[in-house]
Formats: structure tokens, sequence, C-alpha cells
């Protein structure tokens, strides 16, 4: 399936963390970010980011999930929300993000959005506290 229009662009940066200690030596990790995204509807975006690290080792692949809102230029809302997996990168600190995302607005100019699915590819530095990556239309 090949991907097609990138509807947006993003580069978030951390606003707090929570890392708690779960059953089984896992360890879930939420960060909220908040940003600037541009593309096709712009704006400021805010949400938050969570996985669970298996056995507390950050470094094996894991499941991710994600929930925000796109306060648009235009003054409308468009809510985000995806999940996927995640892995290290290799560099430094750094993951990388792949998964799918979608859309939902009350706002009918904007109502395209609530019939696409979107792939997602991201990429967290927890070093420099940021999380940068597009979403394309999946075809």
């Amino acid at each position: 399936m090949p991907l097609g229009r990138v509807l947006g662009e993003y580069v978030l940066k951390a606003a707090s963390s929570k890392i708690e200690e779960l059953d089984g030596g896992q360890v879930r990790v939420e960060v909220n970010y908040a940003g600037e995204a541009t593309g096709e509807v712009p704006g400021q975006h805010i949400g938050t980011l969570s996985f669970i690290a298996e056995g507390g080792d950050p470094n094996l692949p894991g499941e991710w999930k994600y929930i925000g809102v796109l306060l648009t230029t235009s003054g409308s809302l468009v809510k985000v929300s995806g999940s996927g997996v995640r892995i290290r990168t290799g560099d430094g600190h750094k993951a990388r993000y792949r998964g799918t995302v979608r859309y939902s607005t009350t706002d009918p100019k904007l109502s395209e959005f609530n019939k696409i699915i979107a792939a997602v590819e991201a990429e967290a530095d927890p070093v420099t506290m940021t999380l940068k990556g597009a979403n394309c239309e999946w075809m």
C-alpha cells in the first residue's frame, strides 16, 4: 500500500513526563508534548505519548499509544489518536516510532480528515526532549 500526500509535520517539545513501575518488572512512560504542526492543517499541538518498557528495558521494541489535539490556526479542534511500534535507533537515546493515526473533528470544512488513516513516522530524542515526525495519508 503506497503512502500519499504529507498531511502534517510537527516538532514537539516535552512539557512533562511520568514514569511508573508496573508488575512484572515493566515500566510505563508517559510524556506530554506541545509544539507546532505544519501542513494541511497547521496549528499548535498538544498530546501524550505513552509506552511500556518490557522488563523495564527501553532498548527492546514495544508498542506505543498517542492521544492529542490540534488547535488549528483557523480556530477548529482536531483530535489525533494513534498507536504502533517503537524501537531505539542506536543513536544515543533516540527512538523511532511507526504506526497509524486517525483524525476526528466536528468542523465541516475539515470533515475529509474524519475518513483518513495516516501512517506516522516520528523520532523521539530524550536528550533534547523533542518529538519530530510526519503523518502521510495511507492510500
